[in-house]
């Protein structure tokens, strides 16, 4: 609404006035010079009350009246002149959704977080580029102590297969000279008892063990040769894997402590966060900023509209869309005339009730001759204060 509404006391009026009423038919001796002197002066006070309504609707009808003279005024305007301050209007409407909007939205980041921002707010740039380096760092130092540690289970699986290969060419070695002393005795064995020929036979035997014996000799030997390398490969795998593990803890723990500090669990979450403190900055600033257009604006238009000599320029600073939009100033207009006539109607029917009342005194007062002077001095001066007629002396 354009005003704040008065409250209506004509009901409360209209219960005041039954309850006398229904006073003066309880009175049963209408002789009774007390009687009819309280309930003179209950109507008296009654008029008064009235009265008093009476004159605060006429103040409010004036009020009305006063705002849609300056509609009217308003509306008459050259084009060019509504126009300016039409604009102005509309750039402190444009203000005022920006702080509704400012002051509605619900904040990206809580208070303890945003106070940690503020108190960093020169590091946290060099941190997140830090963290990100650490970050890209720490994963290529891990692909490496990974691809360290499978190679070196892939020697070690090797190695110890070489063992195991060792262990069976030994046990292989045994079989093969208890198999060469085994054909040795069976072949002069035969020699004493038959008296055969053994020469092609020991010496295909001898070929024999010979051949298995240099099979044995040279698969031991690349055996040995082959731990030896892997050893020293296991070994300078371990050293390495020593060195990549010291460079990724000591990474990991410079990552710890930037987690720590800042409550995240990555690079990519604290620059969200710094993101967000950002945006949070950026809009207190144009909410600041804002205030400080709305003030200036709305100066500027107070300006113009006083040059109007409107009745009260200030009421328009709680009605800005009337000035920037048409249909809002014709709802206004047509709001206050409603209200002024409902207005009007109340004065009526307050000022018809305080007439049938004085009138009701008058009546009563030549009905039972009741012309008490202390009566008559309280009732000129209802009538001096209401601006009633004076009262009739007999």
């Amino acid at each position: 609404m354009f005003f704040k509404k008065k409250q209506n006391k004509k009901e409360q009026l209209d219960l005041s006035f039954e309850k006398v009423v229904s006073e003066i038919q309880k009175i049963e001796d209408w002789d009774n010079p007390k009687k009819i002197e309280h309930y003179i002066l209950d109507s008296c006070e009654h008029i008064i009350a009235t009265t008093k309504e009476i004159e605060s609707l006429k103040a409010e009808y004036r009020v009305l009246t006063s705002y849609l003279e300056d509609i009217d005024k308003l509306r008459k305007l050259p084009k060019k002149e509504f126009g300016e301050i039409s604009l102005v209007a509309k750039n402190i409407e444009d203000l005022e959704k920006s702080q509704k909007l400012f002051k509605s939205t619900e904040p990206k980041l809580n208070e303890e977080t945003f106070v940690l921002m503020s108190e960093n707010e020169d590091q946290i740039p060099d941190t997140i580029l830090r963290m990100q380096s650490n970050e890209k760092y720490q994963a290529t130092v891990e692909k490496n102590m990974k691809m360290l540690e499978a190679e070196k289970s892939e020697y070690e699986i090797e190695r110890n297969e070489i063992l195991h290969s060792n262990k069976l060419i030994r046990r292989l070695s045994v079989l093969i000279l208890i198999a060469f002393a085994s054909f040795l005795v069976l072949a002069f064995a035969l020699k004493s008892s038959v008296e055969m020929d053994i020469g092609m036979f020991l010496v295909t035997i001898l070929f024999i063990g010979a051949l298995g014996v240099f099979i044995i000799f040279l698969i031991h030997s690349k055996n040995i040769s082959r731990n030896r390398v892997l050893v020293r490969e296991i070994n300078k795998n371990i050293s390495l894997l020593n060195v990549v593990r010291m460079k990724y803890a000591n990474v990991t723990k410079a990552l710890e402590f930037e987690k720590e500090r800042y409550n995240v669990t990555n690079s990519y979450e604290l620059n969200y966060i710094w993101e967000a403190y950002l945006d949070m900055v950026r809009a207190q600033e144009q909410f600041i900023q804002d205030n400080d257009d709305f003030e200036y604006f709305s100066k500027r238009l107070m300006r113009m509209l006083k040059k109007l000599e409107l009745y009260d320029e200030k009421i328009w600073l709680n009605q800005i869309s009337a000035l920037v939009h048409s249909d809002v100033m014709n709802e206004v207009n047509h709001d206050l005339v409603k209200r002024r006539q409902k207005i009007r109607d109340q004065i009526a029917e307050n000022t018809k009730s305080v007439k049938s009342e004085r009138d009701e005194i008058d009546r009563l007062m030549k009905i039972h001759n009741y012309y008490v002077p202390e009566i008559l001095e309280i009732i000129t001066s209802v009538d001096r204060l209401c601006g009633l007629k004076k009262p009739t002396v007999v």
